[in-house]
């Protein structure tokens, strides 16, 4: 009697190996899929407030160059600039603002134009499970 009870103790317990074997890939790939998500989203945050720094820059209308060096100084990481940054200063007159141009236009009755700055980043993220996939973000500040 006591033999069989000691077998089916023995065969239960080799149940919780496999059913880990099972489940282990699935709980890894779902925390290396969170953290991989999770670096995504820090990168985008890091790309959000250099934008943020740029546009505060920009409204000051120091020029293009002056904000390019603004966003470079910021995104860095390790001396390196992963993001590429494009600025584009555009002028529009003030009974069109849709129709922006990219150099300085007289409009109807004297009327001073008004300055745009257009401001777009692009940068490469490859996780370790995601594909390779850009992050893209962009913002427009009206100086004037």
């Amino acid at each position: 009697m006591t033999q069989n009870l000691r077998r089916k103790q023995c065969n239960s317990s080799g149940s919780a190996t496999v059913e880990f074997a099972v489940i282990a890939p699935v709980l890894i790939m779902a925390v290396l899929s969170t953290a991989d998500i999770g670096f995504a989203i820090h990168e985008s945050f890091k790309m959000d407030q250099a934008l943020r720094n740029g546009a505060e820059v920009a409204m000051r209308d120091p020029g293009k160059s002056t904000v390019c060096d603004v966003l470079a100084s910021v995104d860095p990481n390790g001396g390196r600039c992963f993001t590429d940054w494009n600025v584009r200063r555009l002028y529009a007159c003030p009974e069109n603002l849709s129709d922006r141009m990219d150099e300085d236009t007289t409009c109807a009755g004297n009327r001073a134009t008004a300055i745009f700055y257009e401001i777009t980043g692009t940068r490469a993220y490859s996780g370790f499970l995601l594909p390779t996939r850009d992050i893209i973000r962009s913002a427009s500040v009206q100086v004037r």
